[in-house]
């Protein structure tokens, strides 16, 4: 009897190490090594059909931009500098562009033309198991021209994205070394 409870109980823990040591290896740890993020902009069908691809490379320029600007610590594809795709291209194909990059997290923009507005952005956010943490969207259907409403949902989000900046899925790079400033010391 007490062998197979021994055997039992050495089985379940060969289990539970097993699933929980799998589970550490998908996990992005912080421990090795700094958090990044991999930012991915599609345009989807709509977008392609009904709009210009210069909008859509207005809105590539400017997230890239903005995150720089906002010192967001971005990943880069080394093989094939993949930052943007303007056919469809399947989310679990991005996310593994995102994995070989070595980032920690994925910004997925999708550019959408819905019939009612003039340009639609939908940025989400997933880290790299493939879980969705957070999703933002932008849009305008109102002015007279288009380039007044690309204008409006860039600022709308910049706004949202502002909220996210230094949290989970936008980490900030670290300042580099000679980067930082000394502060003159006061007379005594």
């Amino acid at each position: 009897m007490t062998l197979r409870l021994s055997i039992l109980i050495g089985f379940a823990l060969a289990i539970v190490f097993c699933f929980s040591s799998e589970a550490l290896s998908q996990a992005p740890s912080s421990a090795s090594g700094p958090q990044t993020v991999f930012v991915f902009v599609q345009r989807a069908s709509s977008h392609v059909k009904y709009s210009k691809p210069e909008v859509f490379h207005d809105v590539l320029d400017d997230v890239m931009g903005y995150l720089k600007q906002k010192n967001v610590a971005m990943a880069s594809d080394e093989f094939g500098n993949r930052t943007h795709s303007e056919d469809e291209m399947p989310l679990a194909t991005v996310q593994g562009i995102a994995r070989d990059s070595g980032a920690t997290h994925l910004l997925y923009a999708l550019v959408e033309r819905p019939v009612t507005k003039w340009i639609k952005v939908t940025v989400r956010c997933y880290d790299m198991a493939g879980q969705q943490l957070w999703q933002e969207e932008a849009a305008s259907g109102g002015g007279l021209s288009g380039e007044h409403g690309l204008r409006v949902t860039l600022d709308r989000l910049h706004a949202q994205l502002d909220k996210r900046i230094g949290q989970p899925g936008l980490p900030l790079a670290a300042p580099a070394a000679g980067s930082m400033q000394t502060v003159p010391q006061l007379p005594q």
